[in-house]
């Protein structure tokens, strides 16, 4: 199992639990950190985060046990991901987003190793880690998502939700069906609550121009810039230049492989 702080925050208190000597010692050095515990899921083969943005995913490989930067790894989803797999994941995060009524939120995600099954475990992030030196190659994809969302609602002058009506998740829930269908029905449910149908209609006749857009400004010296300015903002003096070049390389990764 595991130890965190109950209100998550960036890998901080974060302790396997082997033995209860291991529970003891993780308990006194959290000082005042409320903290709770969570089954392990052991082992597993695949870690994910899948962000969602509106009706928009991405799905991430990450690599717990990487350096920060290194952390969300730039390999392709057909690479670690079959389309049903994708499906599930996808189908979980948009629930989890309509039914709380979040816009954005960062679901992870552990893959059994011996059972295949997905178990999310840290999926109640409404405002995840968007920083170009955790994302790199991804957060091109992150800000063309945040633009296309964010001018559609705008545009669209879609409302807020103030109060929630679940009834129809509850109703799916009643349904005699295995899980697995049921969570097909809640994807479903989920894209209408966030009108994926419109969106997607929306950015084809308005936002064509956009994807061409961001290809060409991520090559610019602005966009380097803007990278370094982050990077001044987190990193010690003698790190600046040569984290600017590594994450500005792998945004140029991305230029390639988009193009």
């Amino acid at each position: 199992m595991f130890m965190k702080p109950y209100d998550g925050g960036g890998w901080k208190g974060v302790t396997r639990i082997k033995d209860e000597a291991a529970l003891k010692k993780a308990y006194d050095e959290s000082g005042t950190m409320v903290m709770h515990l969570q089954k392990a899921v052991d082992p597993y083969d695949r870690f994910v985060r899948t962000i969602g943005f509106g009706p928009q995913t991405r799905q991430v490989l990450y690599d717990p046990d990487a350096p920060l930067h290194d952390r969300y790894t730039m390999k392709k989803e057909a690479e670690f991901l079959s389309a049903e797999d994708k499906q599930v994941l996808d189908d979980t995060t948009l629930t989890i987003n309509a039914f709380f009524g979040w816009d954005f939120n960062s679901c992870e995600a552990l893959r059994g190793a011996n059972d295949k099954i997905w178990y999310p475990i840290d999926f109640a992030n409404p405002c995840p880690d968007s920083q170009v030196t955790s994302l790199h190659y991804h957060f091109p994809w992150l800000v063309k998502a945040y633009l296309k969302w964010a001018i559609f609602t705008a545009a669209t002058k879609r409302p807020m939700r103030k109060a929630f009506d679940w009834e129809p998740f509850y109703a799916i829930a009643k349904k005699d069906l295995p899980y697995k269908d049921k969570l097909k029905e809640y994807g479903a449910l989920s894209r209408k609550i966030l009108q994926a149908e419109e969106f997607e209609e929306f950015c084809s006749k308005h936002l064509k121009h956009l994807d061409e857009v961001a290809w060409e400004f991520f090559s610019t010296d602005q966009a380097k810039d803007a990278i370094r300015q982050k990077v001044t903002a987190l990193f010690p003096a003698h790190e600046i230049e040569p984290f600017t070049e590594l994450f500005f390389r792998r945004v140029q990764q991305w230029r390639a492989d988009q193009k």
